[in-house]
């Protein structure tokens, strides 16, 4: 029992001085009117605690050499002082306040006396009639320089999905035709094709934002740094957000408003903008897919075409027929759906080829071809009179291409084999 009791003393007297180090000592005058804050914070630094805070609560705050170890708070309609101690709990600070002007800054480690050598009975004898000098004062230790952080990789995003989980550091985030969900921090810029991004709250872009033919979502706590150009898309943007300024062409702001031919036009940019993303997806994911089904829309032109009006009424009639049954209609809508991919597949290979057409003597590059076919039929659609006969040229060449390269491919032509034939004959 003794033995436990003398623990227990040696302990408490272990950790005395480091709860006396974590004291908060305030100066000026403190309102009793506390405002009432409420935060949610993921792996965050305590230094950028501190400013989500001093926003929250309405005030100004310098912070000298703040600990960046990372911290959870989640806090809910809680005095703003309380909070200040609880962030301030790991080390002493000196907290110091003008009205709203909060001045945070550590206090200077207590004086610490060198031990004295042990000296001899006679030595001792000596000494203890003789006055002893004061001792020296050491100066407090500077605080611990803070860890560099990381930039992360690029990350691009082509037609599937991804998920900045909180704490985890990217660079550069590319959304093509993709989903992308960040809760993390993106240190570089933020770019938005033909897709969508939704920022979480606690999710941080260092860089700007741009978002053609997409959609961004920015939620409460969720910040960006720089400015966010938008060009044929839209942003959702929740007022607990911090963003910089957002710049909106013309024409997108005429399509939000619908006001007559620019409204129109913004529309018809960002139809063709999805279709080169689109159209780039399938050349980075099928690349000999997609150069089979351009070689057979400029090869057979007219048999592609002739093709894809066969196509399109039996699989109207296709369609018709199983919509009697009810087992018959999921089939039919699966049926359809796949359908209009399909098209969407073909019509990137037919505009790929009017691109190739136009510009094969200066260049070989695909995605070339692909941007300079996608702003032709973006012309020529937009015509008076030929507008739409351009497009049921485009859509049913589209399927017919499909239909000529069965299903891209897919789907390979059987080798007859007899007596007197061998495989590939």
């Amino acid at each position: 029992m003794k033995l436990a009791l003398v623990v227990i003393i040696i302990t408490l007297t272990w950790l005395a001085p480091f709860a006396a180090s974590a004291e908060i000592r305030r100066e000026g005058e403190w309102p009793s009117d506390d405002p009432s804050v409420s935060l949610e914070l993921e792996q965050t630094p305590r230094s950028e605690a501190l400013k989500q805070l001093a926003k929250a609560a309405g005030w100004s705050i310098v912070v000298d050499s703040p600990s960046r170890d990372l911290i959870d708070v989640r806090v809910q309609d809680q005095p703003a002082s309380r909070v200040l101690e609880i962030l301030l709990s790991d080390r002493a600070y000196r907290v110091s306040r003008e009205g709203s002007l909060l001045h945070v800054r550590l206090e200077p480690a207590p004086a610490v006396a060198p031990p004295e050598p042990a000296e001899p009975p006679a030595a001792a004898a000596a000494t203890a009639a003789a006055p002893t000098p004061p001792a020296p004062i050491l100066s407090a230790a500077p605080p611990p320089a803070a860890p560099t952080g990381k930039r992360g990789d690029d990350r691009i995003v082509t037609g599937g999905r991804t998920r900045v989980e909180a704490g985890e550091v990217v660079r550069d985030l590319v959304i093509m035709g993709g989903r992308a969900e960040v809760l993390g921090h993106v240190t570089g810029d933020l770019s938005i094709m033909g897709g969508s991004a939704t920022l979480r709250p606690g999710a941080r872009v260092d860089g700007d934002a741009t978002v053609l033919g997409g959609t961004l979502s920015i939620e409460d706590d969720a910040s960006i740094a720089g400015n966010v150009a938008v060009l044929g898309g839209k942003v959702d943007r929740k007022d607990g957000s911090d963003v910089g300024k957002i710049s909106t062409s013309a024409l997108t702001r005429a399509s939000s408003e619908g006001k007559g031919l620019l409204a129109g036009i913004s529309r018809a940019l960002s139809r063709t903008a999805l279709l080169f993303v689109f159209g780039a997806v399938l050349l980075a994911l099928a690349t000999r897919r997609m150069e089979d089904m351009e070689k057979e829309v400029a090869a057979r032109p007219m048999r592609t075409f002739a093709l894809g009006v066969v196509g399109l009424l039996l699989a109207a009639i296709a369609v018709l027929v199983l919509t009697v049954s009810i087992v018959g209609i999921p089939l039919a809508a699966v049926g359809a759906i796949a359908a209009v991919v399909a098209t969407y597949v073909g019509i990137a290979a037919v505009l790929g080829t009017l691109g190739g057409a136009l510009i094969h003597h200066k260049t070989d590059n695909a995605y070339a071809h692909l941007a300079v076919g996608c702003a032709a039929y973006l012309l020529l659609s937009s015509l008076p009179w030929i507008g739409g006969l351009v497009t049921l040229l485009v859509v049913v060449s589209g399927f017919g291409a499909i239909i000529a390269t069965r299903g891209a491919g897919f789907y390979r032509k059987r080798v007859e084999r007899g007596p007197y034939r061998t495989a590939g004959t």
